[in-house]
């Protein structure tokens, strides 16, 4: 029976204050894995990412977001953090996803087109799995403060094809939350960078912890 207990967090954006929430999370807590929705930098160094690593006393399992440079995405798969693009294995549960966002006027450093990303992670995605991006689904925790869905139409069909058991995102700030949808439950940890986290056990069911530190 698959049993495992993730810390999931994103959008750090190379903040002391998320790396105080791996460490604090960590003591008071047992896990299996950090799972991390992108954003480790905003066009930062990869010392930090290697600072959050060596931090980490469990296997990480990361995509890029949008403000990660191509440095972070190498290094992440280097160092077999990574679930760009990949499929991992952990006590039996498999995770897999794809990092970025689409392009937008800004010109961040990691922008691909959704149709992309939705091609990438059909090509490695499994029926009751856990699905990885930085970028929502459409509708699915990515209501900005102007009151805009900015999830992805590509990555919500994604998720009705494969019917993940989880899909974990980040990306809009203000919409952190968990939404369940024809079985798969939907979270946003919310910014790291802020203190947000969450942790999430999944036994028999998926049972969602919204936390702040």
């Amino acid at each position: 029976m698959t049993d495992v207990h993730l810390l999931v967090c994103s959008d750090l954006h190379g903040s002391d204050k998320a790396l105080d929430v791996l460490k604090n999370a960590q003591e008071d807590d047992a896990f299996d894995a950090v799972v991390v929705c992108g954003d480790f930098t905003t066009n930062g160094s990869p010392k930090y990412v290697k600072d959050f690593l060596a931090q980490a006393r469990v296997p990480v399992l990361g995509v890029p977001g949008n403000c990660d440079t191509d440095a972070i995405v190498g290094l992440l798969a280097k160092a077999g953090a990574s679930v760009h693009g990949r499929r991992v294995d952990i006590n039996g549960l498999k995770f897999f996803g794809f990092g970025g966002a689409p392009p937008s006027p800004y010109g961040m450093p990691f922008e691909i087109d959704e149709t992309t990303m939705a091609e990438r992670i059909r090509a490695i995605g499994v029926r009751g799995g856990v699905m990885v991006t930085h970028t929502p689904p459409l509708g699915m925790n990515d209501l900005t403060k102007g009151g805009r869905n900015m999830g992805s139409k590509a990555l919500l069909d994604v998720a009705g094809e494969l019917r993940p058991l989880l899909a974990l995102s980040g990306h809009i700030h203000e919409a952190r939350g968990e939404i369940v949808s024809d079985g798969t439950v939907f979270v946003n940890p919310g910014p790291a960078k802020e203190g947000y986290y969450s942790k999430i056990h999944i036994q028999q069911s998926v049972r969602v912890s919204m936390c702040r530190m």
